[in-house]
């Protein structure tokens, strides 16, 4: 019972967005709950056209996906170095993470908007491929730590014993028994790269180089009317991320458990 409100609650929004994007704003105001008359597939096309969104779509995708790879790597070495070796300060490291999960990052936006001042790295995409993966560091070594602390320690010394270099354990032995919590990262980092809006919209000023959720802000500013365009806009943006959960789903699923067990 409990299960399934909750999943109405998700899901309704989610479908009530799709069949809004089918129908005229005329029919939204006078039955929005509606199913459409028609699908007005002109939706799409002026959500395409007007906002100049492909050009905010490409963007998302450089941002999103390097900010993935840069975040990913970063986190591998980080956890792999808390997992595995003991040292001074280690303690301390692993505060400072669960101090960057638990403090919403937003309370430091005037910090962090003088840092990629002074780092000249604001307007810039890069500055917003850095920003997002530093951002996500935090969750991404922590959870990654806990999935490589199940791998046997043998395992890396068998290896070692053989001649692997820090690297060739790193990645050819760590790394692909590590891809389940790999590809759980990089797909809380995709849809928080995907998703944000408050720095993309601080940080970038020029037309051609917003992003998809800054796009999306300004067709409602400028062309509040058309509310079946606006809801097609959104149809678009949230796309990629439930396409990609769908079919990682069971992996993400997996990872997450797997870090519960120790051996």
């Amino acid at each position: 019972m409990f299960l399934a409100f909750f999943v109405a609650v998700c899901a309704v929004p989610f479908l009530w967005t799709i069949f809004s994007s089918f129908k005229t704003s005329q029919g939204i105001f006078t039955s929005a709950l509606a199913l459409p008359d028609r699908l007005h597939w002109e939706n799409y096309a002026h959500a395409l056209t007007i906002t100049n969104m492909p050009t905010a779509y490409l963007n998302s995708i450089i941002v999103t996906v390097f900010s993935v790879v840069l975040n990913a790597s970063a986190a591998l070495l980080a956890a792999y170095a808390l997992a595995r070796f003991h040292f001074r300060g280690r303690q301390l490291i692993l505060f400072l993470l669960y101090l960057g999960v638990l403090v919403p990052i937003n309370s430091a936006v005037l910090p962090i908007k003088v840092i990629m001042d002074r780092l000249h790295l604001t307007g810039s995409l890069p500055g917003l491929i850095i920003l997002y993966a530093a951002i996500g560091i935090p969750i991404s070594v922590l959870l990654l730590r806990a999935h490589i602390q199940g791998i046997p320690n043998e395992i890396d010394e068998s290896a070692r014993v053989d001649g692997a270099s820090f690297w060739g354990v790193l990645g050819k032995i760590i790394g692909p028994i590590a891809r389940p919590g790999l590809v759980t990262i990089a797909i809380l980092q995709m849809i928080y790269s995907w998703n944000e809006f408050l720095f993309a919209i601080i940080l970038i000023n020029a037309e051609s180089k917003r992003t998809l959720q800054i796009a999306i802000r300004f067709f409602l500013g400028r062309f509040s009317f058309d509310y079946g365009g606006l809801f097609a806009a959104m149809v678009l943006a949230i796309a990629p991320t439930v396409i990609i959960f769908i079919i990682f789903q069971n992996t993400v699923v997996s990872a997450l458990s797997a870090g519960a067990v120790k051996r």
